[in-house]
């Protein structure tokens, strides 16, 4: 029973009518693992997983996202066109890149891939008028909760106390959150 050609059987198959010759099994081999590392280099954005809690009544609004086995400095937020975006990148540990190396280069026993590695990107709307100083976020056991107000404005219209203003450029920064920009930007 044969099954439907897989793209290194096309790529091999290609080679051999483009050369005008049977590829040797080094040539093949060579080819395949050219073919592999070419595909984990054009890497897919995905979407870690998520939880939305909204209650309709509370004061806040969260989300926790499933980023495992990343640190701050690894997770960007940014609030952009009236969207929380979560941005990142998670790369397979040293012992596991090692490992996927040989595994492509000696063929061997099947393996079975699960995980997501690479690049990662997740939008959610979030109230109008909330920006990256709303946001309250911490990163815990690979699952990063984010928390922003359901009225934004009203926060800001109780704290007009004229002992804690300090005279600053409506431009100015605050530290970033989890490594990315504090700017909000937006199309408006």
């Amino acid at each position: 029973m044969t099954g439907r050609p897989t793209k290194t059987t096309k790529l091999v198959l290609a080679a051999t009518k483009r050369l005008g010759r049977d590829l040797t099994r080094d040539e093949a081999l060579r080819l395949a693992s050219a073919l592999r590392v070419r595909q984990m280099q054009q890497q897919r954005v995905y979407k870690p997983r998520m939880e939305l809690w909204d209650d309709g009544e509370s004061a806040t609004i969260t989300a926790l996202f499933e980023l495992p086995g990343l640190g701050p400095s690894e997770v960007l937020l940014d609030v952009v066109d009236g969207r929380l975006v979560v941005t990142g990148e998670r790369r397979p540990s040293p012992v596991l890149s090692a490992r996927m190396a040989c595994a492509q280069t000696s063929p061997g026993p099947s393996q079975i891939r699960e995980l997501k590695y690479g690049t990662f990107r997740r939008a959610i709307s979030i109230p109008a008028g909330c920006t990256t100083d709303d946001l309250e976020a911490t990163l815990e056991n690979g699952m990063l909760s984010v928390s922003w107000p359901r009225h934004p404005g009203e926060q800001d219209a109780h704290a007009d106390d004229p002992t804690d203003s300090v005279d600053s450029p409506s431009d100015s920064f605050t530290s970033p959150r989890f490594g990315g920009s504090v700017v909000s930007r937006s199309s408006h």
